[in-house]
């Protein structure tokens, strides 16, 4: 067992991370543990979730997931089960438990594991050989954001985002504001960085200087507040997109930016 570092200040991850190391070494059909994000980079703190998957071989998978339940019980005593397809992992589970640990538990069949780390960080606990640690060197990184398929989007969302504000669905304009920050201006921000995108996660270590305008993209139950946000986004959207757009060879959607940003001036 290979600890990934900064744990001496984290007993309850540690002790977690020691028991589904132990387990899962008894598990038919598992060749190896890996740990990934936070913990992986030795970044994590008390409220880091413990991101797990469990390596199997591919013809064993289904004799591994078998014993999920019992290794979920020897990581503690769990106050909730559910598996994830909310974000798109239905054979996930995550597990909270009475200490308030939460547990990603991930059984990947070894050739798929390239593909599911999905370019994280990640830190091989135990493995039987050299395999795990092969097939993580492959990964290719984290891909870059699809900036035409933003940019073909944008404009569209935008107006979307516009019409409710003037028919006066705010919260609904809300939901699209809140979007368009995550999705598009967050991960703009990620690819600026030469960071992974993942969404608001840590997004406040990135903002920088443009801090103030992104807090203007989080308005009141106001309609004129939740139109200078848009406005905002609109203005980050182009501060940011605009220099990608142009270094990667990206043609600007010319004809639906000129349209939304006309309706901007009346």
């Amino acid at each position: 067992m290979h600890l990934p570092p900064g744990l001496e200040h984290l007993p309850l991850h540690r002790a977690k991370l020691e028991a589904a190391s132990a387990f899962t070494q008894t598990m038919p059909g598992v060749i190896g543990l890996v740990v990934s994000g936070s913990l992986a980079t030795g970044t994590a703190d008390a409220y880091s979730d413990l991101d797990l998957k469990i390596v199997t071989r591919d013809e064993l998978h289904d004799e591994a997931v078998e014993h999920r339940d019992e290794l979920v019980e020897a990581c503690g005593e769990p106050v909730a089960c559910f598996t994830a397809e909310h974000v798109g992992h239905p054979d996930m589970l995550i597990v909270l438990y009475d200490d308030l640990i939460h547990i990603d538990f991930y059984l990947v069949r070894l050739g798929e594991l390239s593909a599911k780390n999905g370019g994280m960080a990640s830190w091989v606990v135990w493995s039987q050989d050299d395999d795990i640690a092969a097939a993580l060197g492959g990964a290719a990184d984290a891909a870059g954001v699809d900036l035409a398929w933003i940019e073909a989007r944008m404009w569209t969302w935008v107006w979307y985002t516009h019409s409710k504000i003037l028919r006066g669905e705010l919260y609904e304009a809300l939901d699209a504001l809140q979007y368009l920050r995550g999705n598009v201006l967050f991960a703009l921000l990620a690819e600026t960085s030469g960071v992974r995108p993942y969404g608001s996660r840590r997004a406040e270590q990135h903002v920088g200087e443009l801090g103030p305008q992104f807090a203007r993209t989080v308005p009141a139950l106001e309609r004129a507040a939740i139109m200078d946000a848009l406005e905002t986004i609109v203005e980050l959207y182009l501060k940011l997109a605009d220099p990608l757009l142009e270094q990667r060879g990206v043609e600007c959607d010319e004809d639906a930016r000129a349209v939304v940003l006309a309706k901007f001036k009346e």
